[in-house]
C-alpha cells in the first residue's frame, strides 16, 4: 500500500516539475540568437518575403508608365544629319558636285490627341494606386499568413513540451511498477502495460518533434531566412475576444480592403481606356519646325541654313471600324471590372459572417475544452488516489494519464484555432497589421 501511495505521488510531482519547467529538446538544435516575437516577425516578411518583393515591382512599373504619359505633354526633338554621294551630278549651276550634307534640328508639338494623351495621364495615377494597393493587399495577406505559421511553430512546442511531460509520467511509472514487481506487488503484467505506454509516449514526441522542426523550417522560409539560420520563436498561445460585432467588421472592411480599392481603380482605369480607343476617330493637331543647314544648298555649289514649320490637322473618317471595336471590346471590360467589384462586397460580406462565426465557434470550443481539461486533471488525481488506496485498477490510472495528455493538446489547439479564427476575421476586415500592433503579444 505504501508503495502504490508512493508511485502516486511521484507520478503527480512528476507531471508537475515537466509541464512547468521542462525546456524541448528539440530547441536545442536552434540558433542561439535572441528568441523572435511576433512583431519582429511581421518586420521580416515584409522586408524578406519574396513575393511582396516581386509585388514591389510593380510600383517601378507604374513609375515607367507615369513617366511616359507624362512624356506626351512634352515636344519630341531629333538631331538628324547625314553625308551621301551619287554617280550624277547634285548641282545645277555648271559646277560638278557629287556629294551631298545634310544636318537638322527638328521639333514636334501634339496639340490635340483626341484625348488619347490626357487620358493616358490619368490612367498612369490609376496604375500607380493599383501597383500600392496591390502591395498593402499582398501584405495584409502574407501577415495572416505569417501567424498562422508563427502560432503553429508556438502549438506544435506546446505538443513538445506535453509529450514530454506524458513521457516523464510514464518513465517514473515503470520504474516504480518494476520495484513493486521485485517486491511482489504487482505482477509482469502491470510492468508490460507500463512499458507500452513508455513506448507510446515515445513515438508520439518523436511526432511531436518532427512537427516542430517543419513548422519551424516553414516559417523560417516564410520570412526568407535560410533553415541554418533559423532562430526561436517567443510568445504563447492564448485566447483571443474581438469587440464589435459583424456591421463593425463589414463597415471596416468595405473602407479597409485594398483589394477591393484595385477593383475600384481598375474602373477607373478602363474607363480612361474607352476615352482612348474613341480617340481613334478624333482630330488630332500637331505642329512642327525643324532647322538645319544644306550644302550644295538649292542646286548650287554652296551651304546654306534652311527651317521649316508645320501645322497638321488630320480629320479621320473612316478607319473599318477599328475604333468601334477597340471601344466595344473596353465597354465590355469595364463591366466584367464591375461585376467583379459587386462579387467581391458579396464575398466581403459573406467572408464577414463566416470569419465571426468561426470565431464565435472557436470561442465555445475553446470553453469546453477549457472544461474537459479540468476534467482530465480532476480524473488523474481521483485515480491517482484511487491507485494509492489499491482500489483503482492500473489501467484506469494510465488511461487517465492519457486522458489528460489528449485533453492539454486539444485545449492548445483550440487556443491556436481560436487565434487563427481571430486572425481571419482581421485579413477579411483588411487591418490586420494595425491590429497585431494593438495586442498585447
Amino acid at each position: 500500500m505504501f508503495a502504490k501511495k508512493s508511485i502516486a505521488l511521484v507520478m503527480c510531482a512528476a507531471w508537475a516539475f515537466s509541464v512547468l519547467f521542462y525546456v524541448p529538446a528539440a530547441c536545442a538544435a536552434v540558433s542561439s540568437d535572441l528568441p523572435m516575437g511576433i512583431l519582429e516577425a511581421i518586420d521580416l516578411t515584409l522586408a524578406n518575403n519574396l513575393e511582396l518583393m516581386s509585388i514591389r515591382q510593380e510600383a517601378s512599373k507604374a513609375s515607367a508608365f507615369e513617366l511616359q504619359a507624362d512624356g506626351t505633354s512634352l515636344p519630341q526633338i531629333a538631331v538628324n544629319a547625314y553625308v551621301d554621294a551619287q554617280r550624277e551630278n547634285q548641282t545645277t549651276d555648271g559646277s560638278s558636285r557629287t556629294d551631298n550634307r545634310v544636318a537638322r534640328l527638328s521639333i514636334e508639338q501634339t496639340i490635340y490627341s483626341g484625348g488619347r494623351n490626357a487620358a493616358q495621364r490619368r490612367q498612369s495615377r490609376q496604375i500607380k494606386s493599383i501597383a500600392g494597393l496591390s502591395l498593402i493587399a499582398a501584405e495584409n495577406r502574407a501577415v495572416g499568413e505569417l501567424f498562422a505559421r508563427f502560432y503553429n511553430v508556438l502549438l506544435q512546442e506546446s505538443r513538445v513540451e506535453t509529450e514530454r511531460a506524458g513521457i516523464a509520467a510514464s518513465e517514473m511509472h515503470v520504474r516504480e511498477v518494476t520495484k513493486m514487481s521485485e517486491l511482489g506487488l504487482s505482477n509482469r503484467l502491470e510492468v508490460i502495460r507500463a512499458r507500452l505506454r513508455l513506448a507510446s509516449n515515445r513515438a508520439n514526441l518523436s511526432s511531436a518533434v518532427g512537427a516542430f522542426e517543419a513548422a519551424q523550417i516553414s516559417l523560417m522560409n516564410y520570412m526568407g531566412i535560410p533553415p541554418e539560420e533559423r532562430r526561436p520563436v517567443s510568445g504563447s498561445l492564448h485566447a483571443v475576444k474581438i469587440s464589435g460585432g459583424r456591421a463593425e467588421s463589414l463597415t471596416a472592411a468595405m473602407e479597409n480592403r485594398a483589394d477591393r480599392g484595385v477593383l475600384e481603380s481598375q474602373i477607373e482605369y478602363q474607363a480612361n481606356q474607352i476615352d482612348i480607343e474613341r480617340s481613334g476617330m478624333r482630330p488630332r493637331v500637331s505642329l512642327g519646325a525643324s532647322a538645319g543647314y544644306l550644302d550644295p544648298y538649292r542646286g548650287g555649289n554652296y551651304g546654306d541654313d534652311t527651317w521649316r514649320a508645320e501645322l497638321s490637322v488630320s480629320v479621320p473618317i473612316f478607319d473599318r471600324n477599328v475604333t468601334r471595336a477597340g471601344v466595344m471590346r473596353a465597354e465590355a471590360v469595364i463591366e466584367q471590372d464591375k461585376i467583379s467589384l459587386a462579387r467581391m462586397d458579396l464575398d466581403i460580406k459573406a467572408g464577414v459572417e463566416t470569419a465571426w462565426a468561426e470565431l464565435e465557434a472557436t470561442l465555445d470550443h475553446l470553453e469546453s475544452t477549457k472544461q474537459a481539461l479540468d476534467l482530465a486533471e480532476e480524473s488523474l488525481r481521483l485515480a491517482a488516489v484511487g491507485f494509492q488506496e489499491g482500489v483503482t485498477p492500473q489501467l484506469d490510472f494510465l488511461d487517465a494519464q492519457s486522458s489528460l495528455t489528449a485533453s492539454r493538446l486539444e485545449y492548445q489547439r483550440s487556443l491556436y484555432n481560436n487565434m487563427i479564427a481571430a486572425t481571419a476575421l482581421k485579413v477579411t476586415e483588411g487591418n490586420i497589421i494595425d491590429w497585431i500592433e494593438e495586442l498585447d503579444i
